[in-house]
């Protein structure tokens, strides 16, 4: 699988992960992980997240003017996203542990 792959496959993780340092509306999410090394991220990926986020309670949004534009979404973490983060971040090592456990097993 290419990194675009494992990037599709924990995308609500690096999301929260991008929210739990501060919020930010859907570009600045996507410019986040760019910054980070990761491929860009296209909003038919990014948005059906976030709105999936925001219904399970992770993530809360609001409509905030733009400065020399329309408004845009503003998206910040609850307390319930930072458990779930909690959560996703112990499956991913967990999955990483096991991973790398097959490579060394006999």
């Amino acid at each position: 699988m290419s990194l675009a792959g494992w990037q599709r496959v924990s995308l609500p993780m690096l999301v929260l992960d991008v929210l739990a340092a501060a919020p930010r509306h859907g570009y600045g999410i996507s410019q986040a992980l760019v910054s980070a090394g990761l491929q860009p991220i296209k909003g038919a990926q990014l948005y059906p997240t976030l709105v999936r986020l925001e219904d399970e309670g992770a993530v809360t949004a609001r409509w905030e003017e733009g400065e020399a534009g329309p408004a845009r979404k503003v998206y910040e973490l609850t307390t319930a996203g930072r458990e779930q983060l909690a959560e996703l971040h112990a499956q991913w090592r967990a999955f990483v542990a096991a991973a790398e456990a097959v490579g060394r097993a006999e």
